[in-house]
């Protein structure tokens, strides 16, 4: 328990350096170019953090069936957001030839960040689920996971829905998702980018735990 805590203390210092130099390259950009315009990258990574902070809530104490289940669907909701701000590199072209390199770096830095604290945040609820079901359920349900969060993006970027619309709006964006379910030929395009996506994060998780086992 002791050297878990310290793992992530020590994973929470490095993050915060991490966060520190993607701020410093937006304040860079914002004092040279006179524009705010990316200023959003800062609520994407916020949002990117949420399921980092509520699998840490859970991570604390036990809690009861109910609890750990109703916290592990909000954690669901929100986890898309991590891997989401990769697609805010269609923003590169709206820059400049002077300052496309650095918009590409700059988002780069929110992206990479956002994947880490969410790929953090999946680690942390294996280990819970692990605690709670075998290792074979835990495993695909995890790779589930990434799978839905290709699917989450997709809402998020091309249909532009966002976590609180759940709250908001839960007939519209279930319409949607139903339509595309019920109807996938039609909505063809939707699974093309769920699977890229979705396979895209897989791969890389596998790839993460391949060097975190050796």
């Amino acid at each position: 328990m002791m050297n878990t805590t310290y793992k992530q203390i020590s994973f929470i210092k490095s993050f915060t350096i991490a966060v520190a130099f993607s701020g410093l390259l937006l304040l860079t950009r914002i004092i040279k170019t006179d524009s705010f315009f990316f200023l959003f990258l800062v609520w994407n990574l916020f949002l990117a953090g949420i399921p980092y902070l509520i699998s840490t809530l859970l991570s604390i104490r036990k809690v009861n069936r109910f609890i750990f289940w109703s916290g592990f669907a909000i954690w669901l909701v929100f986890l898309p957001n991590s891997p989401y701000i990769l697609t805010d590199l269609q923003h590169i072209r709206l820059s400049s030839l002077q300052s496309v390199w650095f918009d590409v770096l700059l988002i780069l830095s929110f992206a990479i960040n956002g994947m880490i604290i969410g790929f953090a945040s999946l680690q942390m609820m294996r280990k819970l689920l692990l605690e709670r079901l075998s290792m074979k359920v835990s495993n695909a349900i995890t790779y589930g996971i990434l799978l839905l969060c290709g699917f989450g993006i997709y809402l998020g970027r091309v249909l532009r829905w966002n976590s609180w619309d759940i709250l908001q709006n839960p007939v519209g964006i279930l319409s949607d998702i139903l339509k595309r379910i019920l109807f996938p030929i039609e909505h063809i395009n939707t699974w093309a980018f769920t699977i890229g996506f979705g396979g895209f994060l897989v791969i890389t998780y596998q790839l993460i735990q391949y060097y975190q086992e050796k």
